[in-house]
């Protein structure tokens, strides 16, 4: 996945921001947290670039094992169950850390290769891209159109049914 993480964040935040609503989050605090937490295991590249070289995959630094993202996930429930659900704070650690996994779960599907269970064991776990159907742009581009559709659903219903009036009138 190259650019299909934030829109997968946007996705994830705007679906379930109604869950939510008892926190007194606001809407573009939510979203916004959701889809840059959906890119910060990508932060490493700040790091693989300029100062690594190159060296080591990515994947190899601690922002993107997985386990490390189910733990913060983990660690984000308990608090927001502490909390009764009442805390902002808390429900925006969680759509944070939910997204930061949703991309180590998309970059596994999207083919490449994930230390699951590092930093006990660096065996790479194949990518799922092999056994689906369709290319790994496809991927993308479905999410992609997935979250333009709820971005811009309200606009599209308006459009459409202008158009059906007008054609009624024909």
């Amino acid at each position: 996945m190259i650019i299909a993480h934030a829109p997968a964040g946007y996705i994830v935040s705007k679906l379930l921001f109604k869950r939510f609503l008892k926190c007194n989050v606001s809407y573009n605090f939510f979203i916004a947290w959701g889809m840059i937490g959906a890119i910060a295991p990508d932060f490493d590249l700040l790091y693989y670039y300029p100062i690594d070289h190159q060296q080591h995959y990515h994947h190899e630094y601690f922002t993107h094992f997985p386990l490390f993202w189910l733990s913060l996930v983990m660690i984000s429930v308990m608090w927001l169950l502490s909390a009764k659900n009442q805390s902002q704070h808390a429900a925006l650690t969680f759509i944070f850390t939910l997204n930061g996994f949703i991309h180590m779960v998309l970059d596994t599907i999207a083919g490449e290769f994930m230390l699951w269970l590092a930093p006990f064991s660096h065996r790479s776990v194949f990518g799922l891209d092999k056994y689906l159907p369709w290319s790994r742009g496809f991927s993308e581009l479905f999410i992609i159109l997935i979250a333009l559709y709820l971005w811009k659903n309200k606009y599209i219903k308006t459009v459409l049914s202008k158009l059906d009036t007008q054609v009624s009138k024909r």
